[in-house]
């Protein structure tokens, strides 16, 4: 495996030589350079509840290649026009796509760390369903960190035309690393007009990893999506997560968990865009945090000046099982017009019911298998909507040894 220059060292006319020698095209190659540029010459955004001070990102080594993709589906769906590869071999076969729709959702110059993940993302999906195709068997896109590895910046590109269908999970996992890792993934999701997208993504990342990624999804007139999100692992994470309801009658309903324990910060700021008419919105999540753990749920619901008939509702529910534990719940809710029909958020902190906990303890259960059995139906509505039983196992696996 080939490898650039630390960060602190490497150059723009490096990363356009290994682009030109990896074959591609001319205008991927200047999008590169001009995010190089402004990596270089932006400063760090400013999130008040992340403290990036021990982290070390100028001394960090990117992989020239691909480096950790996997792709499992049923490569018969070809023959009814479905495409699901890796993005680097979506460039040279279905150019005109991936140029149409790359960085169409994800700002690349949003900030610092955006524009580092455009100039140097390798890894990644690429999956595009046809109109009116309906799939049933979910498609997985997985990601790790090789032995040695000590960054990655998947892009998944996923574009779901009129009428289609598709379950698309992405799953990022690796053990813990020595030292520092940067974990810089994007996935940008289009759901055409009258399309249904289960969209499920799980990240647990083994610890030393610091997540900073974005994903985004924009959904046409009358489409739906279901998107179930896990956050478990790494050291850090900073996720700016984003569905735009564009189309007139467009729908979400979005349901995560994060499990925080001793050492970690997760983050996770998602917003719900109202912008057509008659767009319905259902936010729910749930997070549980042990140890000296620290999470932030920092979410917004905003609904545009041309949006009218809107219904949403933004929910946050947040266990400490520590009296160290800690969890910021910040939710919002931004109206910019007079036609809603229905809007509103909620927060709840706290600590395992004590009610809860007698009537358990009062029955012959043990205090530990208590609680055990506690978190894990608080996890349940997000377990049950993984698709992949493998994957809702291993997830599953993980929060119980969490607890």
């Amino acid at each position: 495996m080939k490898y650039f220059p630390k960060l602190s060292e490497l150059t723009d006319a490096e990363i356009a030589a290994a682009a030109r020698e990896a074959g591609e095209p001319e205008w991927l190659i200047e999008r590169r350079t001009a995010a190089w540029q402004f990596f270089g010459e932006s400063t760090p955004p400013i999130w008040r509840r992340i403290d990036l001070s021990k982290f070390k990102p100028e001394d960090i080594v990117v992989s020239r290649g691909a480096q950790g993709t996997a792709l499992v589906w049923d490569a018969k769906l070809g023959a009814q026009g479905v495409v699901f590869t890796t993005l680097q071999e979506a460039l040279v076969k279905h150019e005109a796509l991936v140029k149409q729709y790359l960085g169409a959702a994800v700002d690349p110059l949003a900030h610092k760390f955006t524009a580092l993940h455009a100039a140097l993302w390798q890894d990644g999906a690429f999956l595009y369903v046809p109109k009116d195709v309906a799939i049933e068997l979910p498609l997985l896109a997985s990601f790790t960190l090789p032995a040695g590895s000590h960054a990655t910046f998947p892009h998944n590109l996923v574009i779901v035309e009129r009428g289609a269908s598709v379950t698309f999970v992405e799953e990022y996992a690796s053990p813990d690393v020595a030292g520092q890792a940067l974990a810089g993934p994007a996935t940008e999701i289009f759901v055409g007009d009258g399309a249904s997208v289960r969209y499920v993504t799980a990240q647990n990342w083994g610890r030393g990893v610091y997540t900073i990624g974005s994903q985004l999804a924009r959904v046409g007139n009358d489409g739906n999506l279901e998107w179930v999100a896990l956050n478990l692992g790494g050291t850090l994470q900073h996720l700016e997560a984003e569905t735009a309801l564009v189309g007139n009658g467009a729908r979400v309903e979005w349901m995560a968990s994060t499990f925080a324990t001793a050492g970690q910060t997760l983050l996770t700021a998602p917003w719900l865009r109202h912008l057509g008419a008659n767009t319905e919105g259902h936010m729910d999540f749930k997070t549980v945090v042990s140890g000296d753990g620290y999470t932030v749920f920092d979410g917004m619901i905003k609904i545009e000046k041309a949006s009218r008939g809107t219904i949403s509702r933004l929910e946050e529910h947040a266990i400490h099982l520590s009296p160290k534990a800690r969890s910021d719940s910040i939710p919002g809710l931004r109206i910019d017009t007079n036609d809603v029909q229905r809007a509103g958020h909620a927060s709840t902190s706290g600590q395992i019911d004590d009610e809860q906990l007698f009537y358990m303890l009062s029955r012959g259960i043990r205090r530990d298998e208590a609680i055990q059995m506690i978190v894990m139906g608080f996890f349940e509505p997000v377990l049950d909507r993984i698709a992949l039983e493998d994957l809702r196992e291993r997830v599953a696996a993980v929060i119980e040894g969490k607890i």
